[in-house]
């Protein structure tokens, strides 16, 4: 008997527990979390994405430069156009029109990031929260080298064909290589 209400009792647990795991482990399915590691690695859904290095220069999975953010905060293309800025406040983020794009939540050695709307993209190390704008051109998919939403993508997921990018990109769903896309 005692066997059998130890059983019942894990059981009870386990059931409870479950919801909690199962809600950190939700993610934005279109738009998985990113995060920003204390090496600055920038990853999204688990799939290296691009790199900050020691002096602030953004830099894509290849190891091309595409960005920077200046000693003012303000986040620079390669090509040296002002792409948006650092709010006064050090924890929000705004495009060169001045909209909130992003804000930053401390959370001890870690940064949450929020959209504009409040829905949370990613983590990053606190070490890199003036970095926290470079987490919303990835999430938004911008051409950071412009600032352009990738209108016309000629490369895509074989797997996830919603998934698209550019030459060399990787799926940030499967890891998989993006490949030529088909026009239709």
């Amino acid at each position: 008997m005692k066997k059998f209400k130890k059983l019942i009792l894990m059981v009870i647990v386990t059931v409870s527990i479950i919801p909690f795991f199962a809600k950190a482990q939700e993610g934005n399915y279109k738009h998985p979390i990113m995060s920003i590691d204390s090496k600055g690695k920038i990853e999204r859904g688990g799939v290296v994405i691009g790199q900050i290095t020691k002096d602030n220069v953004i830099n894509d999975a290849k190891g091309n430069k595409i960005a920077y953010v200046d000693g003012q905060g303000n986040l620079v293309d390669a090509k040296g156009k002002l792409m948006g800025r650092r709010g006064k406040d050090g924890k929000t983020y705004h495009n060169v029109n001045g909209d909130l794009t992003i804000s930053v939540k401390d959370n001890g050695k870690t940064c949450n990031v929020f959209d504009g709307n409040g829905d949370k993209i990613g983590n990053i190390h606190s070490s890199y929260k003036g970095m926290a704008c470079v987490l919303y051109c990835f999430q938004n998919d911008m051409v950071m080298k412009d600032h352009s939403k990738m209108k016309d993508a000629k490369y895509a997921c074989p797997m996830h064909p919603e998934v698209t990018g550019m030459e060399g990109d990787k799926c940030h769903k499967c890891g998989m290589k993006l490949t030529k896309a088909s026009k239709k």
